[in-house]
């Protein structure tokens, strides 16, 4: 997280992997903490600021708001090269892995879903893309899977 400006006791910083959120500031001093969107300047989460530090917290991130938004595009805060389409999918004894087309794999346990699990290891070898390239189908199971679910880390629904 790459503090982009500090202003007496207060830090103003970006994650460095956001990559579906707008242009917003994360902003601590000591255990407090705020998080602001800078498009425009609003609240967007309070942890234990005063009513009276947030407008001071406010007031600076106008004053420096081109300067902060210029850090957040400069620093590739949006992850211009994420695709979370599929690439492959491999299923072992126990695993589900799913490839994606940035390269990132994600690796989940079978049992999360039941109908792959309890499926033969035929019927599991066939599936397509769906979705856009977000989504997997078996068509011999009837069962589908998001990239979005699985990055999530989210079982099937009982």
């Amino acid at each position: 997280m790459p503090t982009i400006l500090r202003h007496g006791p207060y830090r103003f910083y970006f994650y460095s992997h956001e990559p579906n959120e707008p242009p917003h500031v994360h902003i601590d001093c000591g255990n407090l903490s705020a998080k602001f969107w800078l498009e425009p300047v609003a609240l967007a989460r309070n942890m234990g600021y005063a009513a009276h530090q947030l407008r001071e917290l406010r007031e600076l991130i106008e004053l420096h708001h081109i300067e902060l938004l210029e850090a957040w595009h400069g620093m590739g805060i949006l992850a211009p090269s994420a695709d979370e389409r599929v690439a492959d999918v491999q299923i072992a004894d126990d695993t589900l892995t799913v490839r994606l087309m940035d390269g990132r794999s994600i690796s989940v346990p079978l049992e999360w879903y039941p109908r792959l699990a309890h499926a033969s290891a035929k019927a599991r070898a066939v599936w397509e893309i769906a979705g856009g390239g977000y989504g997997i189908h078996w068509p011999e199971i009837d069962e589908d899977l998001s990239t979005e679910g699985l990055l999530r880390g989210a079982p099937a629904r009982s």
